[in-house]
This record gives structure tokens, sequence and C-alpha cells, in this order.
């Protein structure tokens, strides 16, 4: 009632782990493909100046608030467009 051969594969195991941990790449030193074809660094904000990563918040918040104004927009205009239609084939048609 040996359990030689289980324990073997444990132990296996736990080696092949342990040689791909070592060959793991970092996240940040990744290429990452940009949509301009050449690979690109990751950048890590958090070794940012306080001031460049002020500047970084409000030019996300500026494009979050351009697209808010766009979806709006182009909702508002869909919406009033079945409205009207709505309208045309309930009164007139």
């Amino acid at each position: 009632m040996g359990f030689g051969g289980s324990a073997a594969a444990m132990i296996q195991s736990i080696r092949n782990n342990a040689k791909q941990l070592a060959k793991r790449n970092n996240y940040f030193e990744k290429d990452v493909p940009s949509k301009y074809g050449t690979p690109t660094k990751i950048v890590d904000y958090k070794k940012m100046s306080p001031a460049q990563f002020e500047a970084f918040k409000k030019k996300l918040k500026e494009n979050e608030l351009r697209r808010q104004k766009h979806l709006v927009i182009v909702f508002g205009s869909v919406m009033l467009l079945i409205i009207c239609v709505l309208i045309y084939f309930l009164f007139y048609h």
C-alpha cells in the first residue's frame, strides 16, 4: 500500500510549477500592441509625479465628459426621431 506514484507525481508537479514561476515576466515589462502597429511599453502611473498624475486625471475626466455628451446627443436625436414618427402615425395618418 505504498503511495510512491502519487507522491512522485506531486513532487514533479511542484518542481514544474517552480520552474515556470522563475520564467514569468512582470506585467509592466510586457510589450503591448498599439493601434499604430508598433509595440509600446505599459506606463506604470504609480511612478508619476503628482503634477503629471493630476494632468492625467484631468485628461481622463475631459475624455469621459466628451464621450457622455456625444452619447446624449446621439441618443436624444434618435429618441426625438422615434417620437416624431410615432406622433405622425398616431395623429396624422
